[in-house]
């Protein structure tokens, strides 16, 4: 995706929305972010003939070109030549107009577009739009003569409807057939099918009212959209029958129904790199909940380094409102050692158990496991009599993933705290025999002399 052409056509003010989109476009070029949507905007024209609709004010064209922005025209209109809408646009400084292919009179006003492009010496962008039940077939004799396609994902007239899942395969037909014409896609697209036409290789993506019916936000979604295009276009290279595996996303599994990419790790910590000193927790909370794997990863690495740099306190407050979400060991593994674990680290030992037996004491496997993966920090900083006590408490619970996680604060507690360690273990293994795989991990740095005393 290379563009975002954001529809104006419900702003009441628009210079003050122009204000605050180019604060927000400066704000993320001076981050030097990579490939970021390139903002264009645009005008839907209609005129309660060809659509049961009335559109912008096409002299609103003027107040947009004072600011400096690339402008494409959407003529909803039945008559664009006899009705000066065509000749209007061109004055007042739009050179990107598309109509569309179900007006009566099509050949002759796409001839008329042609001899103006050659009259402005082909400054001039051709576009074509086709309704959803129309279809691109019809503009094979055309398609030498048009700059670009514009495919409705809803039936052109009205904002606010819902994404027609049918054009998706549009676009992926007009990008293979026609690899050189320009394909923009109008209708529904938000943040939550916003992946589709980026999937799809479009060009263009027109969106509305997401973007303009909230200025408040509009930073955040804007970010979402960006984002979501960022991790879309990362190149598919993990073995995702193997992470589905690991995962357990099939059938039956405790992660039945998550959505893998296949975004291989590293790429999605640099993604986040780039992001987490912008993004808000408000915009990571969409990351947080998606169905999407790839997309969750992202949220935890932005929080990890969030608290890594910033020290941010309310990290652990965020984590708690969405912990349903953090439902598989690798969210868990990546996020909470750091992000809770830290932050706590500094507090009382009354006050660190206090905590961690909130969630130790659940039955939710994951929420359990952020107990015991949260005193990784705490083990490193060597606060024994609070690691062995919270580690009692689930030292013999069958579930592998907890004995795992168990045997891997164990092992880091023993690596700046040996004796005390060992000694916590053959008490352990005196009452009763140490679960193998809790010992396996714990042990793991241990000497044979030390091994065999567990015996």
């Amino acid at each position: 995706m290379k563009n975002l052409s954001i529809s104006i056509l419900n702003v009441e003010n628009i210079p003050y929305f122009l204000g605050k989109l180019k604060e927000i476009e400066t704000k993320l070029q001076k981050r030097k972010i990579d490939n970021l949507l390139d903002i264009t905007i645009h005008f839907d024209v209609m005129d309660n003939k060809f659509v049961p609709n009335n559109g912008i004010d096409i002299e609103k064209i003027k107040v947009v070109k004072e600011y400096g922005y690339y402008m494409d025209t959407h003529l909803m209109v039945e008559k664009p030549i006899e009705d000066d809408y065509i000749d209007k646009t061109i004055e007042y400084g739009c050179n990107d107009i598309t109509i569309h292919y179900e007006i009566e009179n099509f050949e002759n006003v796409l001839k008329y577009l042609i001899d103006k492009k050659k009259k402005l010496n082909g400054n001039l962008k051709i576009g074509v739009s086709i309704k959803p039940k129309t279809d691109i077939l019809v503009l094979e004799k055309y398609i030498k003569d048009i700059d670009k396609v514009l495919v409705m994902s809803v039936e052109p007239g009205f904002g606010g409807q819902k994404y027609i899942p049918d054009a998706t395969e549009k676009i992926e037909a007009l990008k293979n057939k026609y690899k050189d014409i320009f394909v923009q896609v109008d209708g529904g697209v938000n943040k939550d099918t916003f992946h589709l036409p980026v999937r799809a290789n479009c060009d263009s993506a027109v969106v509305g009212s997401y973007l303009t019916k909230n200025v408040d936000v509009l930073e955040d979604n804007l970010n979402i959209l960006n984002i979501i295009k960022g991790i879309e276009e990362q190149p598919k290279e993990a073995n995702i029958e193997f992470e589905s595996r690991t995962l357990q996303t099939q059938k039956g599994g405790y992660a039945q129904g998550d959505i893998l990419l296949g975004i291989k790790v590293p790429r999605l910590r640099k993604l986040s790199k780039m992001w987490y000193n912008i993004v808000s927790l408000n915009t990571l909370s969409y990351f947080i909940k998606s169905d999407i794997h790839d997309y969750r990863r992202f949220a935890v690495f932005c929080l990890v380094n969030m608290v890594n740099e910033n020290n941010k306190s309310v990290i652990k407050e965020f984590i708690d409102e969405n912990i349903v979400y953090l439902n598989n060991w690798d969210l868990v593994d990546a996020c909470v050692p750091i992000c809770i674990g830290k932050q706590i680290k500094n507090e009382s030992d009354e006050y660190i158990y206090s905590i961690l037996r909130e969630y130790t004491k659940l039955e939710n496997i994951w929420t359990k496991r952020i107990g015991i993966v949260s005193l990784l920090y705490i083990a490193k900083e060597n606060r024994k009599e609070v690691v062995f006590k919270a580690i009692d408490d689930v030292f013999y619970e069958d579930f592998h993933l907890f004995q795992k996680a168990s045997g891997w604060v164990l092992r880091e507690l023993y690596k700046v705290n040996p004796k005390d360690t060992l000694e916590y273990l053959v008490n352990k293994n005196k009452y009763k025999k140490i679960p193998s795989i809790l010992k396996s991990y714990a042990t793991e740095k241990m000497s044979i002399q030390e091994k065999n005393k567990l015996k």
